[in-house]
């Protein structure tokens, strides 16, 4: 609660939003290296403290088309397991199969993994600061986390490329935005972000990224820099909300 970004007004029913702006100032430093890039997001620079960021919600066919170099191709890391996220594991294995959806239709499939995920996880507590896919296969607790370590290491035993992403997501409790762990998966020609503490099939534009990552090994830790970066000195507004 402490390190909640508030903000000045509610944004109503977030997580079926559109499309929204905000505002984000730093105080001091520059901002132009916190928020990532992508199709789901667009930062657009305004001085050396603040900038302007459109979100929207990514679908397989929205939007139609995907403009060149906006998305970056899935790695080998992000296909693979990683002593984080064990896909030769049996549990995350036995997991990943309960989910009956048809590997030809990798969105489908992703969403019944998300919300199967929610659903698996049934202990949801802050107990633990990040554990494994194996371990939370094994436990079924923990939280944002816990579930977006799950949900990636799932996608990938049945095919689908995945990376976790790390930033904040609107928490209407305190009305502010929480920082936040969720899960993209590449769905034909673009990464649609995904979040297993919703289950809802993809999400809307209330979650704000800073960074992503493959999780394939313990440096991937360093990638969780920017969120150290921005606790404490990041501001929020809502410029507009569809």
């Amino acid at each position: 609660m402490d390190t909640v970004v508030r903000i000045a007004k509610p944004l109503p029913r977030p997580h079926e939003t559109r499309q929204v702006r905000y505002r984000a100032v730093v105080p001091d430093g520059d901002i132009g290296s916190l928020f990532t890039t992508g199709l789901s997001q667009q930062v657009r620079r305004v001085d050396d403290r603040t900038a302007e960021i459109t979100v929207r919600a990514v679908r397989p066919d929205d939007p139609p088309e995907v403009p060149r170099d906006v998305d970056t191709a899935p790695t080998v890391a992000d296909r693979r397991g990683s002593p984080l996220l064990q896909t030769q594991d049996p549990r995350v294995i036995a997991l990943a199969n309960e989910v009956a959806a048809k590997p030809e239709d990798p969105w489908a499939l992703a969403c019944g993994l998300e919300k199967h995920v929610r659903e698996r996880v049934q202990q949801k507590n802050y107990g633990t600061a990040m554990a494994t896919a194996a371990e939370v296969a094994r436990t079924l607790e923990g939280d944002c986390t816990e579930h977006a370590m799950l949900l990636a290491a799932l996608c990938r035993v049945r095919g689908v490329p995945s990376r976790v992403a790390i930033g904040l997501v609107y928490y209407p409790a305190a009305q502010g935005f929480a920082y936040h762990m969720w899960t993209e998966a590449w769905i034909q020609d673009r990464w649609i972000p995904l979040d297993a503490t919703l289950g809802r099939g993809g999400i809307g534009a209330a979650h704000l990224k800073l960074a992503d990552s493959a999780m394939g090994g313990m440096e991937a830790f360093a990638e969780l820099l920017p969120i150290i970066q921005a606790i404490g000195r990041l501001k929020l507004e809502v410029l507009a909300a569809q």
